[in-house]
């Protein structure tokens, strides 16, 4: 079991991959079953899901490029969207979900900024 958040992400996309209930993948992830649910709405991670999905119905005893995608998939579930950094200004894009609630708009809008700040300074390096 991973304990990295995207580490969790892969852990139960293995399991659902391979027909496991949410539950199981949960389990298996370290998280509460809603977790997984939640999970699965994400359209990112649903579509690494039905990649998988496929790849397994196709290569059933194909492991090494199972965890090859799987790999795959960790990066890019791992990324925190696009920045742009053009004539000295970043541009960051931000997911707040609907319902969130102000404390948590402010962490993810902080988080960011961030970004957005450390993409400037890259740039300039």
């Amino acid at each position: 079991m991973s304990s990295a958040p995207i580490g969790r992400k892969v852990d139960a996309l293995l399991w659902l991959a391979g027909g496991k209930s949410n539950r199981v993948a949960a389990e298996a992830a370290g998280v509460a079953p809603s977790t997984v649910a939640a999970w699965k709405r994400d359209p990112k991670f649903a579509a690494e899901l039905d990649d998988l999905k496929q790849m397994y119905e196709q290569k059933p005893l194909d492991g090494r490029a199972f965890m090859e995608r799987l790999d795959e998939a960790a990066r890019r579930l791992a990324s925190r969207g696009p920045v742009t950094v053009e004539g000295g200004a970043a541009r960051v894009q931000v997911s707040i979900p609907a319902g969130a609630s102000p404390e948590r708009a402010r962490r993810l809008i902080a988080r960011g900024v961030a970004r957005a700040v450390q993409a400037s300074l890259e740039a300039g390096s």
